[in-house]
């Protein structure tokens, strides 16, 4: 019974040094857990700067935004993979670590005893806790920014709030609304009705050159299964399996699946370490992380003209609510997923890296287009229309980042912003650009 008590207090005792160092800023294992990464660990919580010269004289106008989701619950066949491997991998890990080792200290090995899986497939991809967390402090901040605009009072002439036909969408949009309002309001936000398909929050889905040519064609994934298929890749391999004194006993999908559970485990919880990320090395997450870029680099991403081209529907969307000369909704907030954001921000220009990402780049650690950082739950873009004395001027957030756009500027004249993006204005013919070749 002492025995369990001592182990329980040096538990706890790790458990506030690894809180405690999550936040200090450094290059940690967390911040390398791909699209699972919790918002709070890329979110700028500072205020936004923009120079004095370049804002004198502006007034923010309108804001418009596109969330993805906070925080979820896992897919039904992930979940099923926690229920019934997991177990036998803890087993495997304690019948062959009796004791601490170099790698495996104590308190990883008392978190594996006491670690099982707490979710039903009837959870699945549900917003957590966490995930309302993201929505309501997200919410808070942007409206400290943008107070004028994002105002406490709620009108559905000010605002036009939207999601998709999901759970964690709806569940995220009404926490957003929470955190401009309060949890009392929320009853009497307006939401329109979510369409399966979205044409503007899903576009993707109803894009059949995108469903054949990218989606369902396995040479997306051509970068990837190289990189797999690596030396690199069976070096981490074997590095997992020697870290934790087994045999080969573990392959890659289980490695996978141990990965994203101490991403999900780690985005659920603030304070707590999944005893899943104790069984790797920055050198090995890196690894696995890098898997993952090439996979959305080639999906989602700058890899197929295609995928973001699409996401047209999405700019003309925000010129067409720009250029509206009535001051009313001052504010439009998306709520979609992750396929959204990243096909808008490569269509954007943004995160762009001089070539096209390739599995030999492993190790650079040079390349833009990090999903970890780019792309985490509860990722967000925001487009500002600023009123000035003699025109309107644009700047562009991500992660509430003020962003630098392909023409050098952070904070651009209106009018330079549809040029550079003339083609979303004048030529979003997306019936031609999403037709089967």
């Amino acid at each position: 019974m002492m025995y369990s008590f001592k182990l329980a207090i040096i538990f706890i005792l790790i458990t506030v040094a690894y809180s405690e160092n999550c936040t200090d800023g450094k290059d940690i294992l967390e911040h390398h857990l791909s699209t699972k990464t919790p918002y709070r660990l890329v979110a700028n919580k500072e205020d936004i700067e923009i120079k004095n010269e370049a804002i004198k004289g502006c007034l923010p106008h309108k804001i418009w935004m596109v969330i993805r989701h906070g925080t979820r619950n896992p897919s039904a066949a992930f979940i099923e993979k926690m229920n019934d491997r997991l177990p036998e991998i803890r087993t495997l890990i304690l019948e062959n670590n009796p004791e601490p080792t170099e790698f495996l200290r104590q308190s990883d090995l008392y978190a594996f005893e006491k670690w099982k899986s707490k979710l039903q497939t009837t959870d699945e991809k549900k917003l957590t806790h966490e995930g309302e967390d993201e929505m309501l402090e997200l919410a808070e901040r942007m409206q400290a920014r943008f107070p004028n605009i994002l105002r406490p009072v709620y009108s559905n002439t000010s605002y036009y709030f939207k999601y998709t036909a999901t759970h964690r969408t709806k569940a995220s949009a009404k926490f957003f609304a929470s955190g401009l309002f309060g949890r009392h309001i929320v009853k009497d936000v307006w939401f329109p009705k979510p369409v399966k398909n979205d044409p503007t929050l899903r576009f993707y889905k109803l894009c059949p050159r995108w469903q054949s040519e990218v989606k369902n064609n396995p040479d997306t994934f051509f970068e990837r299964k190289k990189f797999e298929e690596s030396d690199h890749m069976l070096t981490i391999i074997n590095s997992v399996n020697n870290a934790l004194n087994l045999d080969d006993e573990l392959d890659l999908d289980d490695i996978y699946l141990m990965y994203l559970t101490c991403a999900f485990e780690t985005a659920w919880n603030k304070k707590t370490k999944s005893p899943w990320c104790s069984v790797f090395s920055m050198e090995t997450v890196r690894g696995l992380e890098f898997a993952e870029d090439l996979k959305y680099y080639y999906r989602d991403g700058y890899g197929y003209e295609v995928t973001y081209k699409q996401a047209c529907k999405m700019l003309s969307d925000v010129i067409s609510y720009f250029e509206n000369k009535s001051e009313y909704p001052k504010a439009i907030a998306y709520f979609t997923h992750s396929g959204t954001l990243l096909k808008l921000l490569a269509h954007l220009g943004l995160y762009k890296d001089d070539e096209h990402l390739k599995h030999t780049h492993y190790g650079s650690n040079s390349h833009k287009w990090r999903v970890s950082k780019i792309d985490a739950f509860g990722s967000n873009i925001a487009l500002v229309l600023y009123k000035c004395q003699s025109k309107y001027k644009v700047t562009v957030l991500h992660q509430e980042n003020v962003m630098k756009l392909p023409n050098g500027e952070e904070f651009t004249d209106f009018s330079k912003f549809k040029k550079l993006y003339k083609d979303s204005v004048n030529e979003c013919l997306f019936d031609e650009i999403c037709s089967v070749q």
